[in-house]
Protein backbone atom coordinates (compact mmCIF):
# COMPACT_ATOMS: atom_id res chain seq x y z
CA UNK A 1 0.00 0.00 0.00
CA UNK A 2 1.45 3.16 -1.22
CA UNK A 3 -1.25 5.76 -0.13
CA UNK A 4 -3.46 5.17 3.20
CA UNK A 5 -6.41 7.93 3.14
CA UNK A 6 -6.02 9.01 6.57
CA UNK A 7 -8.48 12.05 6.27
CA UNK A 8 -10.45 10.20 9.19
CA UNK A 9 -7.66 10.58 11.35
CA UNK A 10 -7.32 13.94 10.60
CA UNK A 11 -10.59 15.33 11.08
CA UNK A 12 -10.82 13.32 14.54
CA UNK A 13 -7.25 15.90 15.21
CA UNK A 14 -8.75 18.36 13.91
CA UNK A 15 -12.43 18.56 16.18
CA UNK A 16 -10.51 17.50 19.51
CA UNK A 17 -7.71 20.44 18.82
CA UNK A 18 -10.41 22.62 17.97
CA UNK A 19 -12.82 21.79 20.45
CA UNK A 20 -10.18 22.56 23.09
CA UNK A 21 -9.13 25.57 21.76
CA UNK A 22 -12.52 27.03 21.68
CA UNK A 23 -13.88 26.02 24.94
CA UNK A 24 -11.10 25.76 27.39
CA UNK A 25 -8.43 28.23 26.11
CA UNK A 26 -9.88 30.82 23.55
CA UNK A 27 -11.92 32.59 27.04
CA UNK A 28 -8.90 33.48 28.58
CA UNK A 29 -7.93 36.78 29.08
CA UNK A 30 -4.22 36.50 28.41
CA UNK A 31 -4.44 34.96 24.70
CA UNK A 32 -0.96 35.24 24.31
CA UNK A 33 -0.25 33.14 27.02
CA UNK A 34 -3.27 30.33 25.86
CA UNK A 35 -1.67 30.60 22.36
CA UNK A 36 2.04 29.43 23.90
CA UNK A 37 0.36 27.28 25.92
CA UNK A 38 -1.91 25.64 23.97
CA UNK A 39 0.74 25.07 20.78
CA UNK A 40 2.60 21.93 22.95
CA UNK A 41 -0.51 20.34 23.83
CA UNK A 42 -2.07 20.33 20.44
CA UNK A 43 1.53 18.81 18.88
CA UNK A 44 1.00 16.20 21.96
CA UNK A 45 -2.56 15.85 20.58
CA UNK A 46 -1.52 15.23 16.30
CA UNK A 47 1.64 13.00 17.30
CA UNK A 48 -0.90 10.74 19.68
CA UNK A 49 -4.07 11.12 17.50
CA UNK A 50 -2.55 11.14 14.17
CA UNK A 51 0.93 9.72 13.72
CA UNK A 52 0.92 7.31 16.70
CA UNK A 53 -2.05 5.61 14.51
CA UNK A 54 0.51 5.22 11.43
CA UNK A 55 2.57 2.60 10.52
CA UNK A 56 6.35 2.87 10.32
CA UNK A 57 8.65 0.49 8.06
CA UNK A 58 12.03 2.35 7.41
CA UNK A 59 15.45 1.24 9.01
CA UNK A 60 15.53 4.16 11.23
CA UNK A 61 14.93 3.76 14.90
CA UNK A 62 14.04 6.28 18.19
CA UNK A 63 14.83 9.54 17.41
CA UNK A 64 16.22 8.96 13.74
CA UNK A 65 12.53 7.99 12.51
CA UNK A 66 11.68 10.84 10.01
CA UNK A 67 8.26 12.75 10.30
CA UNK A 68 5.55 10.79 8.04
CA UNK A 69 5.22 12.14 4.60
CA UNK A 70 1.46 13.44 4.87
CA UNK A 71 -0.27 14.77 1.54
CA UNK A 72 -3.05 17.10 0.96
CA UNK A 73 -4.88 16.31 -2.28
CA UNK A 74 -7.40 18.22 -3.58
CA UNK A 75 -10.39 16.08 -4.32
CA UNK A 76 -11.38 18.11 -7.67
CA UNK A 77 -10.69 21.31 -9.24
CA UNK A 78 -9.85 23.33 -6.04
CA UNK A 79 -9.34 27.06 -5.12
CA UNK A 80 -5.81 27.24 -3.79
CA UNK A 81 -3.88 30.47 -2.05
CA UNK A 82 -0.69 30.56 -3.03
CA UNK A 83 1.74 32.40 -0.50
CA UNK A 84 3.52 35.64 -2.36
CA UNK A 85 6.96 34.76 -0.30
CA UNK A 86 8.92 32.13 -1.65
CA UNK A 87 11.28 32.48 1.19
CA UNK A 88 11.34 30.72 4.86
CA UNK A 89 9.15 33.35 6.21
CA UNK A 90 6.39 33.87 4.35
CA UNK A 91 4.41 36.77 3.86
CA UNK A 92 0.78 37.66 5.68
CA UNK A 93 -0.53 37.48 1.82
CA UNK A 94 -1.81 34.63 0.08
CA UNK A 95 -2.80 36.22 -3.28
CA UNK A 96 -0.04 35.12 -5.53
CA UNK A 97 -2.62 34.18 -7.93
CA UNK A 98 -5.89 35.01 -8.48
CA UNK A 99 -8.57 32.60 -8.52
CA UNK A 100 -6.34 29.59 -9.10
CA UNK A 101 -7.92 26.08 -9.13
CA UNK A 102 -6.19 22.96 -9.21
CA UNK A 103 -7.17 19.38 -9.82
CA UNK A 104 -5.90 16.13 -7.90
CA UNK A 105 -3.51 15.44 -10.62
CA UNK A 106 -1.99 18.55 -11.11
CA UNK A 107 0.03 19.48 -8.02
CA UNK A 108 2.04 17.45 -5.27
CA UNK A 109 1.07 18.99 -1.96
CA UNK A 110 2.40 17.96 1.85
CA UNK A 111 0.72 18.90 4.71
CA UNK A 112 2.47 21.65 7.39
CA UNK A 113 -0.49 22.57 9.59
CA UNK A 114 -3.74 23.73 9.61
CA UNK A 115 -4.48 27.30 9.25
CA UNK A 116 -7.17 30.47 9.64
CA UNK A 117 -6.49 33.95 9.05
CA UNK A 118 -7.72 34.56 12.69
CA UNK A 119 -6.49 32.43 15.59
CA UNK A 120 -8.74 34.37 18.16
CA UNK A 121 -11.17 34.24 19.33
CA UNK A 122 -12.42 30.67 17.53
CA UNK A 123 -10.19 28.50 15.89
CA UNK A 124 -11.86 26.35 12.70
CA UNK A 125 -8.89 24.99 11.43
CA UNK A 126 -10.61 25.96 7.84
CA UNK A 127 -7.53 25.64 5.94
CA UNK A 128 -4.58 22.70 5.00
CA UNK A 129 -1.34 24.54 5.67
CA UNK A 130 0.56 23.07 2.56
CA UNK A 131 4.27 22.77 1.19
CA UNK A 132 4.21 22.95 -2.81
CA UNK A 133 6.28 20.18 -3.62
CA UNK A 134 5.57 19.83 -7.25
CA UNK A 135 3.79 22.18 -9.50
CA UNK A 136 4.64 21.63 -13.29
CA UNK A 137 2.14 24.37 -14.68
CA UNK A 138 3.96 27.06 -12.11
CA UNK A 139 7.19 25.43 -11.21
CA UNK A 140 8.20 28.58 -9.72
CA UNK A 141 5.84 27.87 -6.45
CA UNK A 142 7.39 24.75 -5.62
CA UNK A 143 8.60 25.44 -1.84
CA UNK A 144 6.12 27.85 -1.48
CA UNK A 145 3.57 27.65 1.40
CA UNK A 146 -0.32 27.23 0.09
CA UNK A 147 -4.15 27.00 1.60
CA UNK A 148 -6.53 24.76 0.85
CA UNK A 149 -9.83 24.29 2.02
CA UNK A 150 -9.85 21.64 4.28
CA UNK A 151 -13.63 20.69 3.04
CA UNK A 152 -11.90 20.60 -1.02
CA UNK A 153 -8.99 17.85 -0.17
CA UNK A 154 -8.35 14.76 1.98
CA UNK A 155 -5.14 13.66 2.85
CA UNK A 156 -3.13 10.78 2.63
CA UNK A 157 -0.56 8.93 4.30
CA UNK A 158 2.71 8.40 1.49
CA UNK A 159 4.19 5.07 3.22
CA UNK A 160 6.60 4.72 -0.18
CA UNK A 161 8.03 7.63 0.90
CA UNK A 162 7.66 7.07 4.34
CA UNK A 163 10.01 4.03 3.53
CA UNK A 164 12.18 5.60 1.27
CA UNK A 165 13.12 8.47 3.59
CA UNK A 166 13.64 5.88 6.91
CA UNK A 167 16.24 4.08 4.55
CA UNK A 168 18.18 7.28 2.93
Amino acid sequence: MAMRDITELMTAYRECSRNLWNVYFSKRENVGFALDTFEPIQKLLFDSLVLGELSYEGEAEGEDIPPPVLRVVPQHSSLILINRSSGPERSGYWDQEKDLAVGPDEITLEFVDYFDFYQVPIKDFHYYLCKILNFPRHPDYEGRKALLEVSDAKVFHDELADQKQGTA
